[in-house]
């Protein structure tokens, strides 16, 4: 998917080598992103934005720093946490 892969290349620009490979496909990646980010002062929280409807999904990902928040939502976790993260990291 070529929106996966800009996004990862973007990620990439600002976070080098610190940006988990495939953090865009695997939850447990864009976790790892998520780290990398609160050791650079972000807050963040993941949370399902649908707790009550077992028939879908959608994720919210969320960082914060200095009173702003960055948030994205999306069926898919990573998805989620790495346009979050991209969101914040372009403050």
């Amino acid at each position: 998917m070529p929106e996966r892969e800009d996004l990862q290349q973007a990620l990439g620009q600002f976070l080098g080598d610190s940006l988990p490979a495939d953090a865009v496909r695997d939850v447990n990646a864009a976790l790892g992103l998520a780290e990398a980010l609160e050791k650079r002062g972000f807050g963040f929280r993941l949370f399902d934005a649908r707790p009550k409807d077992p028939a879908t999904t959608l994720w919210r990902a969320v960082f914060s720093r200095h009173g702003r928040r960055f948030e994205r939502e999306d069926p898919d976790a990573a998805l989620a946490v790495c346009r979050a993260a991209l969101t914040a990291l372009h403050g």
